[in-house]
């Protein structure tokens, strides 16, 4: 069974998803890392090999490291990395990689593979990091400064057969008001022991019935034990009236969706 996915949609809004696909295209010209994302699903004590493929495509010679960091999201959706071991989340004690540092030649690529080992026991919370190829560049000659360090990256993440999946929708609501334009507003939660990626697409029809407006955000995430209120203004104006709102909530990976229909008015 291959246990590893790719991503398939773009993020409208500011997620992790997009910042680590930022932080994977190249940076400045120092480096490209293909894929951007690896997930995993092992059972108890498996092991399992992939690999990265690390380009550099800068005009010169350049050394890198890889180094896996811990990471999770602030309460406005923007990602910190720690160092490894940090967060009980970590890959840390779980990742191997050969080689670890390797010099490229302007245009050279570099297969940079790592191994997942899973715990035989224990808590079978979601493991996640981010693998960053550093490059170290010292101060230019007769420069100010200090050494700076580039980092282009991948994310992975290692979930176990045994892990639990728990999503909830709390609440859902149309926000209307002097404000910026209406806007479908989702309480969510997950409530389990691994990320979810979910998508949102909703059709808005009039009091006959007529179609008026729908829509479609790209893949979301939420990390396990989250809590989040997501937004999605409204692309067109709509005039006062009475109309309703069908939302659907469907999940990567399963045909499981979610799907409700709400009366709204606009005064």
């Amino acid at each position: 069974m291959d246990k590893r996915s790719q991503p398939k949609f773009l993020c409208r809004l500011v997620t992790v998803a997009l910042a680590l696909t930022l932080l994977a295209s190249n940076v400045h010209g120092v480096a490209r890392v293909e894929p951007s994302k690896f997930l995993f699903t092992l059972e108890p004590g498996e092991r399992i090999t992939d690999a990265i493929k690390v380009t550099n495509t800068q005009a010169t010679a350049a050394e890198y490291t890889a180094v896996i960091y811990d990471w999770t999201l602030d309460d406005e959706g923007r990602l910190v990395t720690s160092p490894a071991g940090k967060r009980a989340d970590t890959l840390a004690g779980l990742i191997k990689f050969n080689p670890r540092r390797f010099k490229l030649e302007p245009g050279q690529s570099q297969y940079v593979r790592f191994t997942l080992t899973a715990p035989k026991d224990g808590d079978w919370l979601e493991r996640r990091g981010i693998i960053f190829f550093e490059e170290s560049r010292p101060p230019e000659v007769n420069a100010v400064g200090s050494t700076v360090v580039i980092q282009v990256g991948a994310t992975v993440y290692l979930s176990f057969t045994e892990t639990v999946n728990s999503f909830r929708a709390y609440g859902l609501k149309i926000q209307t008001g002097a404000e910026g334009p209406p806007a479908l507003l989702l309480d969510l939660a997950n409530e389990g022991q691994a990320h979810i990626r979910y998508q949102v697409t909703y059709r808005i029809t009039g009091e006959n019935g007529g179609l008026l407006e729908e829509n479609a955000c790209g893949e979301q995430l939420i990390l396990p034990v989250s809590r989040r209120l997501v937004s999605f203004p409204f692309t067109n104006t709509l005039p006062t009236g009475d109309y309703q709102i069908e939302v659907k909530i469907s999940f990567s990976g399963t045909n499981q969706i979610l799907s409700r229909v709400v009366p709204f008015s606009i005064p």
